[in-house]
């Protein structure tokens, strides 16, 4: 079977996680980055028995078959060197068993960054065994060496939980209270919110950390509804009445490009009541007032920023600020689902889903009615 074959094989099993449309997209979106960014897995030695090591063998199979190179770690969490050197040669010969094409390198190796490189790039699958958890090449230089975009804690917990709820979403402010509290997590857990903190403060940014079991690895790279615990600084953005002192050639590239279609010339001489726009112009969102009330005229994340939590951070921003509004989003938009779980109520018409917070029953009607007659802002 030739690779194209076998990658649309694999894309296709992705339904049974839910994740067909958001697969192709996700694996489309990885597969422009550069490959040593794409995803650093550390790995708790417990994943390392079976059947978590069966279950992450068979991930790893698949991403490999979609022409991506995670890179494992194995080490982070463990002391002893003898251990840590067992456990990459099983992971490397479980791998290597299922024609999976691996490289195993140690941390302390010379001129490691640049091999990690050109190893991934390759199509290897690099295999880090850590022995010198304390030496120059520790797990926080590590980390912004490579820079990549997820960083990865696997672990049989799956992620945090509270009152035997999963923490889906925190903050590096939630982190720094739950270190500080020590709100029932266990010795791993602490280790692992000290880790992130740690590598947040040497180098600030956007990048996601992440704590998930190999059970749950799939949803959180392929979809939006992961089950582990993701988390990140919160987006900074910035908040105007007016398109005054923004950049609306670089706003509508950003709508341009998130939407796949292109904005009227006139659409930035439409008034409007607030603009959101993340400070790096990743995404935003638009109000304008219709019959007494705000409508939300788009909401958007560029594909580049998808699967970051930014659409949370921009929501959070704007519901405090408006509490009362309504939008529509075409039928078939992959996005209503997210929408249902956030929206008082919703009303199907002709090509339309209407949605609506905080208004009154008496008022639903005309917001229905505006949104369904608003005009098209992309051309044809």
């Amino acid at each position: 079977m030739s690779r194209l074959s076998v990658r649309e094989t694999v894309l296709s099993s992705l339904s049974a996680i839910g994740a067909n449309r958001e697969a192709q997209f996700y694996a489309e979106l990885f597969s422009q980055q550069e490959p040593e960014k794409f995803a650093l897995i550390v790995i708790d030695p417990r994943c390392l028995k079976n059947p978590l090591l069966e279950t992450l063998v068979s991930n790893v199979k698949l991403l490999f078959n979609l022409g991506l190179t995670p890179i494992l770690l194995v080490g982070a969490l463990d002391e002893d060197r003898t251990t840590v050197k067992f456990q990459s040669q099983r992971v490397a010969k479980e791998l290597e068993q299922s024609a999976v094409r691996t490289s195993k390198l140690n941390t302390a190796t010379y001129a490691l960054i640049p091999e990690i490189k050109f190893k991934a790039q390759s199509g290897l699958i690099p295999i880090l065994e850590m022995t010198e958890r304390r030496g120059d090449m520790n797990l926080v230089r590590l980390v912004n060496e490579i820079n990549p975009n997820k960083v990865i804690f696997l672990q049989p917990s799956g992620g945090l939980a509270r009152q035997g709820e999963r923490i889906r979403n925190l903050s590096m402010a939630d982190v720094a209270n739950l270190i500080e509290t020590g709100q029932n997590l266990t010795p791993g857990q602490q280790r692992f919110l000290s880790f992130v903190q740690d590598l947040d403060e040497a180098e600030p940014g956007q990048r996601s950390y992440i704590i998930a079991s190999p059970l749950n690895l799939l949803p959180e790279l392929f979809t939006t509804k992961g089950s582990g615990t993701l988390i990140k600084r919160k987006a900074e953005v910035i908040i105007s009445h007016n398109y005054d002192g923004l950049d609306t050639h670089q706003l509508a590239q950003s709508i341009n490009t998130a939407f796949g279609k292109t904005l009227r010339p006139d659409f930035f001489e439409t008034p409007v009541s607030a603009v959101f726009v993340e400070a790096n112009y990743k995404g935003g969102a638009i109000f304008t007032e219709q019959d007494g009330l705000s409508y939300l005229s788009k909401f958007w994340v560029g594909k580049q920023a998808q699967g970051e939590g930014l659409a949370r951070d921009i929501w959070d921003e704007f519901t405090q600020n408006i509490p009362v509004f309504y939008w529509r989003s075409r039928f078939k938009n992959p996005f209503n689902d997210w929408y249902m779980k956030n929206c008082d109520g919703m009303q199907k018409k002709h090509d339309w889903r209407v949605f609506w917070n905080g208004i009154e029953p008496e008022s639903v009607a005309t917001a229905v009615n505006t949104a369904l007659n608003a005009p098209q802002d992309f051309t044809e």
